[in-house]
């Protein structure tokens, strides 16, 4: 079974990420994927439409700040995830253009082993608790 902490697995994962958006590597960041994943397919279509413009990513860090492990197996691994982008710059262009403040956001990571490595299979958006509650309590208002 493969022991790396689950922080290391994901930053070693977004620092891929980070390589082949720099390279404007759409095949590669394919790869970084499980086959019909829709975070990819999302992914791959936004790296796709920069490139149309000549366009690339260099720099992209994301700081995790908070990472919970709800489901770890020795090719399947489920994290919840809170994260921001804190550094990035579109280049390509007549001028480099830092990539806008991102907010922290929580998110549902599932991980699976690929011919040795860890790609994600899905990463979907976890509501915050304030959120969730003031649509349960709006809802029962109507």
């Amino acid at each position: 079974m493969d022991r790396t902490p689950p922080a290391q697995v994901l930053s070693r994962w977004d620092a891929r990420r980070s390589a082949v958006w720099a390279a404007g590597d759409v095949e590669a960041l394919a790869e970084l994927y499980a086959h019909g994943s829709r975070a990819g397919a999302a992914d791959v279509r936004l790296l796709r439409s920069y490139r149309e413009r000549g366009l690339t990513v260099d720099g992209l860090a994301t700081q995790v700040l908070a990472l919970r492990v709800v489901e770890r197996s020795p090719g399947r691994m489920v994290l919840v995830v809170t994260d921001r982008v804190v550094a990035g710059r579109v280049v390509g262009g007549p001028v480099p253009v830092a990539l806008p403040s991102d907010r922290a956001s929580a998110r549902r990571v599932v991980l699976v082993r690929r011919g040795g490595a860890w790609v994600v299979a899905e990463a979907r958006d976890q509501d915050s608790a304030a959120a969730s509650t003031s649509r349960t309590s709006s809802s029962s208002k109507s």
